[in-house]
């Protein structure tokens, strides 16, 4: 097959190369409206086309790459005395995976338990390229299946306005969990 990135022959759907000049995280984190961390380890500009592949038949293992390249280390140097689940924020299942259980999955360790099925939307709006004001008005309507007297960390692949981790924030800490902090692939706080 070929690179997605450079075109070269590969036998992974992003060569060595590209995974060694493109996906080295850069983390960064921002705090949302209602004191939520969200950290994030890239600026949506430098994987933008990565994360635009989330609806192709090749983007499940493009997103298998950039989770092991940020989860996965995250998760191996990330120790806590609490009981934590990663919650994916709307894990159903598009086009064939979900690409916030690929993430939430390599979280995986001592303290983080990964819940499947735990944060589903009710509504079917669509967000992307979306304003502050319409998100606003057509909120996710979230179901939560998340056993109280718990704690989460939210998993996402992108924060841009951060009003669907504020609205989950919210819904868990209604049905008596605590978010600690937000994780998501990429920030786009620029849109």
């Amino acid at each position: 097959m070929k690179c997605l990135s450079c075109g070269r022959w590969s036998f992974k759907i992003v060569c060595k190369e590209c995974t060694k000049l493109f996906l080295e995280p850069s983390p960064s984190f921002r705090i949302l409206s209602n004191g939520l961390r969200v950290d994030s380890f890239y600026n949506y500009d430098e994987i933008a086309p990565f994360l635009h592949t989330k609806h192709t038949v090749y983007g499940s293992k493009v997103f298998k790459i950039l989770a092991k390249k940020s989860f996965l280390p995250f998760a191996k140097n990330f120790k806590s005395h609490l009981n934590i689940f990663a919650i994916a924020v709307d894990d159903g299942v598009k086009d064939g995976y979900s690409h916030t259980a690929i993430l939430s999955n390599e979280l995986k360790n001592e303290s983080i338990k990964p819940l499947f099925g735990a944060l589903r939307a009710k509504s079917s709006f669509k967000y992307s390229g979306k304003s502050l004001e319409y998100r606003k008005a057509h909120p996710r309507e979230f179901e939560c299946k998340v056993p109280k007297d718990s704690y989460a960390i939210l998993i996402d692949d992108l924060v841009t306005t951060g009003s669907t981790l504020v609205e989950a924030s919210q819904k868990l800490k209604n049905e008596g969990v605590e978010t600690l902090f937000a994780l998501t692939l990429a920030n786009a706080n620029n849109y």
